[in-house]
């Protein structure tokens, strides 16, 4: 019996070396976050939206690259488009934690009342989180290879 390839699978050795690839960015992470936790201007509530954004940066990164997946989050579609490239989803993701940072830094200068403080670092965790694992519950993976579903591959 003959074996067809599909074009959008790749053997098992090469599988095996991309995950390999992909998994040198946990340690990358785990580093930046260690040493972004002794800095004096990001408090928890920064660190943590910082972090759920590296993740929700690296699922983008990964369904990017994967033909079977396209952006479905409107805003950021309009912004890197559905089937973005590495360097618009890397410009997409220093941009927003640039500005992100930003609009805290100037509510803190600014004596912006604490409750509006915190709505907008909770509302933006919560956000942020729900994107992480819904991409997860829809089979992004931030490392690793995506999950597969019906009508995608065969």
């Amino acid at each position: 019996m003959l074996k067809t390839f599909d074009s959008r699978r790749v053997p098992p050795y090469f599988a095996a070396m991309r995950c390999a690839y992909r998994m040198i960015g946990i340690p990358v992470v785990l580093l930046l976050g260690l040493l972004a936790g002794g800095c004096q201007t990001m408090d928890r509530n920064e660190l943590t939206w910082q972090t759920l954004h590296a993740v929700d940066v690296a699922q983008t990164l990964n369904a990017a690259s994967d033909p079977c997946y396209r952006e479905k989050a409107w805003m950021t579609r309009r912004m890197i488009g559905e089937q973005p490239s590495d360097a618009s989803v890397l410009l997409w993701g220093v941009g927003t934690a640039m500005a992100h940072k930003l609009v805290a830094d100037l509510m803190e200068r600014r004596n912006a009342p604490g409750w509006a403080q915190k709505i907008w670092q909770y509302g933006t965790i919560s956000h942020t989180g729900y994107a992480v694992v819904a991409n997860h519950q829809n089979g992004v993976r931030a490392w690793g290879d995506n999950q597969n579903y019906d009508g995608c591959y065969r």
